[in-house]
């Protein structure tokens, strides 16, 4: 069978986020919620750790490594009792979205970024006047400040704030399981270099009910930081941000911060020695929720206030002296815990006069199965001079560049946000290029960040099949696994649950038509596919000969396939019909040239520089490939030129 290649799809499957159903065979790496809600998970991701990481925080040689920096950081307390600023952290906080507009949903303001970082400062340094001041007899200031990054790691200009919009891999998170995809996937792809900012990651989380989880000193760099559900990142105390509940002031990043450097649970081992290994905390049974003041377990008033409890964030304001002492010894004792000794990325960059910066927002995909890819992207001035004017080049993979001429105003540190052009990729794996240059009819000067990049991958059409062959290979928790088939307008199949413990393979055949686009989804109930812990599971889709179109069964809680039987690609029509325009620049007319004017485009759209539809047309007859330009204004545009769901744009000037 010929495998024509059609349109692109940002990913061939979703990842789904770990469910944390509860069932008596299996466990996860999760604690239970109380209340409603699980406080933090830091423990039970570390302890997944230690297995490779054997020296970390949480075993006996990490603390017999601390103990004498320990008793050094006491000592320096006792001989200098004066408030000194030990450490300033450069933080990033990475903001993980789904392509929201800023400030909606996972897309969190700038405003709720900044106010976590103030609640850092004020809890860290005991503020006078804050929520984050106390006066108890024990209460600390750590001398710990935070700070946002002014130098990404290409040492370019930055706000500290690093948004992402992930939604091509997941939409939601896992949590502290080893296996999640925010351990395996998210953290790893995303993280700057531990040594040199502290990452924190603001995400949704699929579990809602996960505040937060931290990892401990001494594991392994490429996820390092800690991490939140962005319904409890920042202070619903700030101007602008409005944060429910009664985890709404940020102190769960205050509490996972705490582990970040150093500190354990108030209740770690119970009314048991060693506990949290800070004698100024009592010993504590179990955590407490709410603020339950008058509270005493292991014989002792329980510091409920204590930032490593479970209590309110209304609760929460004491670190104690012990406390801060071990936080001094990490800080002077790991690696990658960085400060503004050891790193510069908190200094200010020297201003330039001409600065344009380009970053790609998102690439977002059209209609199922069309191919069609709109760029998104953000212009910046960095420059002490208002930006007026740049010119915008962008490819994929290398090939002829499109330049898009910009023009506006921006004062210093301003964007705006623009949408390209639709156009169209093969399958397979690709990248869109852009750049900005020109600023102001310049030179730019500063190149680190005239640039930027994003992979994606296509899918292939199956034009020629006239069926989609199923087969799954159920794991020992067949009960766990459905699956759905489903075209344009809705399912059109449905299966399982299937008997436990049974492999016994399923087969199942859905007729297609050509010009459709499918999709096949798996779920499996307890968020751990159906391969490899509990049986090795699979499953695979095959055309009519037997191709294989996607074979798996190592996902979370579900996975999706797309099967396109579109018949003609970009390749197949556009360029195998040589199609340009004449004359260009165009008067009056603009035409059309196809090899064979027998096999006519679909439609075709005039858009203007800034993306905005001037006219729409379809095409019927020969006739149609001449266009009457004389109502259209001087200057640059692009016309769309469509063949069913592909479609090719190209520029032109109209003088």
């Amino acid at each position: 069978m010929r495998k024509i290649t059609l349109n692109f799809l940002l990913m061939s499957f979703l990842l789904g986020a770990f469910s944390l159903h509860a069932q008596q065979e299996k466990s996860t790496n999760m604690p239970e919620p109380v209340n409603g809600f699980i406080r933090c998970a830091a423990d039970e991701y570390n302890s997944s750790l230690l297995a490779n990481n054997p020296r970390m925080m949480g075993s006996d040689a990490y603390e017999q490594l601390l103990a004498p920096k320990i008793a050094a950081a006491k000592a320096l307390m006792q001989s200098s009792p004066q408030r000194v600023l030990q450490f300033t952290i450069p933080v990033v906080v990475h903001v993980i979205h789904n392509g929201e507009a800023i400030g909606t949903g996972a897309n969190i303001s700038d405003a709720q970024v900044i106010s976590q970082i103030q609640v850092l400062n004020e809890d860290f340094r005991r503020i006078v006047g804050t929520r984050g001041f106390n006066t108890d007899p024990n209460g600390a200031d750590i001398e710990v400040e935070f700070c946002l990054a002014k130098r990404d790691p290409s040492g370019c200009i930055t706000n500290g704030i690093d948004r992402l919009d992930m939604s091509a891999v997941s939409t939601s998170w896992g949590g502290s399981e080893a296996t999640s995809n925010t351990n395996t996937i998210l953290k790893p792809t995303t993280t700057w270099d531990a040594s040199q900012y502290m990452n924190m990651w603001s995400v949704n989380f699929s579990n809602g009910t996960l505040l937060g989880f931290a990892q401990f000193p001494g594991g392994p760099a490429n996820t390092d930081g800690v991490v939140s559900n962005y319904t409890y990142f920042g202070s619903n105390d700030a101007a602008g941000v409005s944060i429910p509940g009664a985890f709404n002031l940020g102190r769960t990043m205050t509490h996972e911060v705490g582990h970040y450097l150093g500190l354990y649970h108030t209740f770690q081992g119970g009314c048991a020695a060693p506990g949290d290994l800070c004698d100024d905390t009592p010993a504590v049974d179990a955590p407490n929720f709410g603020c339950p003041t008058t509270h005493q377990s292991c014989g002792t008033l329980d510091m409920v206030r204590n930032y490593m409890d479970y209590t309110d964030d209304a609760c929460m304001n004491v670190f104690t002296n012990d406390q801060k002492a071990r936080v001094i010894a990490v800080m002077n004792t790991q690696l990658n815990r960085p400060n503004t000794v050891t790193s510069n990325v908190c200094t200010p960059l020297a201003d330039v006069s001409q600065d344009g910066s380009i970053n790609i927002i998102s690439l977002t995909e059209g209609s199922a199965c069309s191919g069609e890819l709109t760029p998104s992207v953000r212009i910046q001035n960095f420059g002490t001079t208002t930006l007026t004017s740049a010119t915008i080049s962008y490819d994929v993979d290398g090939g002829t560049p499109t330049n898009y001429n910009w023009t506006g105003s921006l004062a210093t540190n301003a964007f705006e946000d623009i949408d390209l052009p639709v156009f169209n990729s093969g399958g397979g794996a690709h990248t869109f290029n852009i750049s900005v240059s020109a600023p102001n009819g310049t030179s730019d000067e500063r190149a680190c960040n005239d640039t930027d990049d994003i992979a994606f991958t296509g899918t292939d059409s199956y034009a020629e099949t006239t069926e989609v062959r199923l087969t799954i290979t159920p794991d020992d928790y067949g009960t766990e696994t459905t699956w759905s088939f489903s075209d344009e307008n809705g399912e059109l199949y449905a299966g399982g649950p299937y008997a436990n413990n049974d492999s016994t393979p399923i087969n199942q055949v859905f007729p297609v038509v050509p010009g459709m686009c499918y999709t096949f989804t798996i779920n499996d109930a307890f968020g751990d596919g159906i391969c490899c812990a509990y049986g090795v599971g699979s499953y695979n889709l095959r055309t009519d000969d037997d191709t294989v179109i996607f074979s798996g069964g190592e996902f979370s809680d579900a996975e999706s396939t797309q099967i396109s039987t579109f018949a003609l690609s970009v390749d197949d029509f556009f360029a195998n019909n040589n199609l340009y325009l004449y004359p260009n620049p165009a008067g009056d007319q603009l035409n059309i040239k196809l090899d064979n004017a027998n096999d006519l485009p679909t439609s075709y759209e005039i858009v203007n520089i800034l993306g905005q539809s001037i006219t729409r047309n379809t095409i019927e007859t020969n006739e149609d490939l001449s266009i009457n330009t004389s109502s259209l204004s001087n200057g640059a545009y692009f016309i769309r030129i469509t063949k069913n769901r592909s479609s090719v744009t190209i520029p032109f000037i109209k003088e």
